[in-house]
C-alpha cells in the first residue's frame, strides 16, 4: 500500500515497502530505491569522503552523485572508509547529454571512478532542462543519450536508467522514440516549488518522480531562488506541532507522497534528522494540504546550483 497522502491521485503506482535499511520504493523490476539518499552535488563543505562514510555508518544506503560533480572517487573512498561493500549501497550517478559515444564513455568513467562494475541507477544529467543541457555539447541529442543508457543497462553497467529535469513535454518526446521509459525523473521538488503537471504525467506513466533540492538550503545560501524552505512560516509552525525540525517536516511532505529524494547534508546531526522521517508519525491531511498550497510561480523559477 502507498504512504498516506492528502490526495489519492498522488499515490504512486508502485507500493512502498519497508526494509531494515529504511523505506524504499520499487523503481524497476527487481530494483528498489531508498526514499532518502545523500546528494553530494553541494560539495559537502569539501569533505565528500567524510560525508559519505558518516551517512553510511548511521544507516543511510542511498548515495546520489554525478560525473560532473568530480567527486565520485571521493564517494568511492567514503564507502571504503565506512567498511562496507559498494554492493550494499544504492548508487545513483548521472552523465551529461552527449553523443552516443560520449555518453557511453561517461558511463564507463563513472564506474571506474566509483570502483564498481555496475551502479543501481544512471540518469541523464539534463539541468536546467534537456535543451540547454544538450546545447553544451556539439552533436549531442537526448535520443542518442538515451540510446546509450539503454545499451548500458543491457550490458549490465546499470540496473536501471532515468532522466533528470525533464518536463512533461520532454517525457512525451522521449516516449515517442518507442522502447523503454525512464525508471526515474529527478527534478526540483520542495514545499513551495513543484511541477504538478510533470508529476502527474510521471505517475500515469509509472515513472518515479524523485526530488532534488528538497530543502533549498545549504552553507552557501539557498539553492533555489524561491528561498530556503526551512524558513517558511507554515513549515516552522508544523515542525513545532510535531516537535521536530523544519527540515524533517519539509522532507516528510515529499516522502509521505511516496516520492524519493536526494538531500545534501554534511553534519551528522542533520543526516540523522534527514533519515528520521518515520519515527514520529505522519503529517495530517490538513498539514499536507497547507504545505502543498505554499506554491511559488514554477515557470519563473531557476536554480542557482547545478544539481
Amino acid at each position: 500500500m502507498c504512504f498516506p497522502t492528502f490526495v489519492a491521485a498522488l499515490c504512486l503506482l508502485h507500493p512502498v515497502i519497508a526494509l531494515t535499511a529504511g523505506p524504499v520504493v520499487p523503481i524497476a523490476p527487481g530494483v528498489v530505491m531508498p526514499l532518502v539518499s545523500l546528494g553530494t552535488g553541494s560539495g559537502q563543505k569539501g569533505d565528500v569522503v567524510n560525508a559519505t562514510a558518516t551517512w553510511i555508518k548511521i544507516g543511510g544506503v542511498g548515495i546520489d552523485t554525478a560525473l560532473i560533480y568530480r567527486d565520485q572517487p571521493k564517494v568511492r573512498q567514503g564507502i571504503l572508509t565506512a567498511g562496507i561493500s559498494a554492493s550494499s549501497v544504492f548508487i545513483t550517478t548521472k552523465v551529461p547529454c552527449g553523443t552516443y559515444e560520449e555518453v557511453s564513455k561517461g558511463v564507463q568513467e563513472s564506474l571506474d571512478q566509483l570502483g564498481v562494475s555496475m551502479v543501481n541507477l544512471t540518469l541523464i544529467h539534463a539541468f536546467p532542462n534537456p535543451q540547454v543541457a544538450c546545447a553544451r555539447s556539439p552533436g549531442a541529442s537526448i535520443k542518442d543519450t538515451w540510446r546509450a543508457l539503454v545499451d548500458a543497462k543491457r550490458s549490465g553497467k546499470t540496473r536501471s536508467i532515468g532522466v533528470s529535469s525533464f518536463g512533461s513535454h520532454d517525457l512525451i518526446e522521449l516516449q515517442s522514440y518507442g522502447g523503454e521509459l525512464p525508471a526515474v525523473n529527478q527534478c526540483s521538488l520542495s514545499v513551495g516549488h513543484h511541477d504538478d503537471e510533470t508529476m502527474q504525467l510521471c505517475d500515469k506513466l509509472g515513472i518515479t518522480y524523485q526530488s532534488y533540492s528538497p530543502l533549498c538550503g545549504g552553507f552557501n545560501g539557498s539553492s533555489c531562488k524561491h528561498g530556503n524552505v526551512m524558513t517558511l512560516p507554515e513549515v516552522k509552525t508544523i515542525a513545532g506541532a510535531h516537535k521536530v525540525s523544519p527540515a524533517q517536516v519539509a522532507l516528510k511532505w515529499i516522502v509521505q507522497q511516496g516520492r524519493p529524494l536526494a538531500v545534501a547534508s554534511w553534519l551528522q546531526q542533520y543526516m540523522e534528522e534527514d533519515l528520521d522521517l518515520w519515527s514520529w508519525g505522519n503529517l495530517t491531511d490538513d498539514e499536507m494540504n497547507t504545505l502543498t498550497k505554499v506554491k511559488t510561480s514554477f515557470a519563473s523559477e531557476q536554480h542557482a546550483l547545478i544539481v
